[in-house]
């Protein structure tokens, strides 16, 4: 029976940090719950400082069973709860994302996209016959976690959100000289900078003067693949590369200098940089693979085209991941450099879009929906009651010319 009165209280067993994207999801999470009007609990795996001034609250409160909702948000290697949680919880919901496909297998048969990462995939069946629910962020995701999900558990796609609302409209010179591409995030190997790098370096050297107005800058928290040195041999060619821990006003002006961003990523759950370029109205070209799928669309982004390639060397037979070609890469820079008024179109329409599909607040409402409608037992209540305390916020303006 639904207590009208009384908020859904949710566990959130999470990272929290600006450093990750598990982290930075788990801060989202925990926000959209808190603004919904649930009574929100942190059990953290981890946590960064510094915690965001709003949610500081929210790790002082003690840990109070029972629970309606158990929300255990992590990768998949570290997914569980105890039995005695599980006792504790009305509804357990297991929210995970995973950047790899299957593989032929070593012997024609197809494998799982974990394969072979590391033994603790051995123990993942184990691991989630406690929960009701297990949603991955995009169908690569739950491909991967599917031969391990137990019979009896509930399955779906759900991907993060982003806090659309903090995100606002940047107006844009498209037609002047200069034209800005840029990467932003832990730009590791799997996010392949030097995909974009090489494929710009080229057109700078075969364009010459027709391509003299565009500009790359590079900024990453994951030092050791891009270094500072790197931009005297890069200034010929008009790249810059930063290594530091932006601040929220620095990103701001980071996002306004650039119009495009460029994401030729082997793999994502979701892409939280893209999400909120997209939101100033930046237009982003992204591998179209995996968790970009849940957002791309090419009447508001670039698709790029790619194939799958073993992600181990020495293990063709097991994970594999997208690969986008430098010379595709220098197609479609190409192509936005010369036209800057589609490309506008596009982002002032990305703009426009992925709020709507992409915000925290319509994410929550989906998971909500889901555990109604698919969670047998208590999900219909917990559902109806996450509803009744729903609370209702005037909407922010955005500065989008709309």
């Amino acid at each position: 029976m639904v207590n009208a009165g009384a908020p859904l209280k949710v566990l959130i067993k999470s990272p929290f940090s600006n450093y990750s994207g598990y982290g930075n999801d788990g801060w989202g999470l925990a926000r959209a719950l808190h603004d919904w009007g649930c009574d929100v609990y942190v059990q953290p795996t981890w946590v960064d400082t510094p915690i965001p001034r709003d949610l500081v609250q929210l790790f002082t409160k003690d840990l109070r069973a029972p629970f309606d909702l158990l929300i255990n948000h992590w990768d998949p290697s570290h997914l569980g709860i105890t039995p005695e949680a599980r006792l504790c919880s009305r509804v357990a919901v297991a929210w995970t994302m995973w950047e790899f496909a299957g593989g032929p297998g070593r012997n024609g048969k197809p494998v799982s996209g974990m394969v072979p990462h590391g033994d603790k995939r051995t123990t993942l069946h184990r691991r989630l016959r406690w929960f009701d629910m297990v949603l991955g962020y995009d169908p690569v995701s739950l491909a991967a976690l599917e031969p391990y999900i137990p019979a009896k558990v509930h399955r779906g796609i759900l991907q993060g959100g982003f806090d659309a609302a903090t995100w606002k409209y940047v107006d844009r010179d498209w037609t002047g000289d200069r034209f800005g591409f840029i990467m932003h995030g832990a730009l590791n190997d799997r996010k392949c900078p030097w995909t974009s790098i090489e494929a710009f370096q080229a057109l700078k050297f075969e364009a010459g003067a027709e391509f003299e107005g565009a500009s790359l800058a590079l900024h990453t928290n994951a030092p050791g693949k891009l270094f500072p040195e790197l931009n005297a041999p890069f200034a010929a060619t008009n790249i810059r590369v930063f290594v530091d821990a932006f601040d929220r006003r620095t990103l701001d002006d980071f996002y306004a200098a650039g119009h495009c961003l460029l994401a030729p990523s082997r793999g994502e759950g979701k892409n939280l940089p893209a999400l909120e370029f997209q939101a100033t109205g930046g237009v982003v070209a992204a591998t179209n693979f995996g968790g970009h799928t849940m957002w791309m669309n090419g009447d508001y982004a670039y698709p790029l085209d790619y194939t799958l390639a073993p992600t181990f060397a020495d293990k063709p037979w097991a994970a594999h991941d997208a690969r986008v070609s430098v010379e595709h890469m220098k197609e479609v820079i190409w192509h936005i450099w010369t036209h800057r008024a589609e490309a506008k179109r596009k982002g002032e329409l990305a703009s426009r879009m992925i709020p709507q599909m992409c915000d925290w607040s319509v994410v929550i409402e989906n998971l909500f929906r889901r555990i109604g409608d698919q969670v047998t037992g208590p999900g219909p209540e917990v559902a109806a009651q996450a509803f009744a305390c729903r609370r209702e916020r005037e909407p922010e303006p955005s500065g989008r010319p709309w």
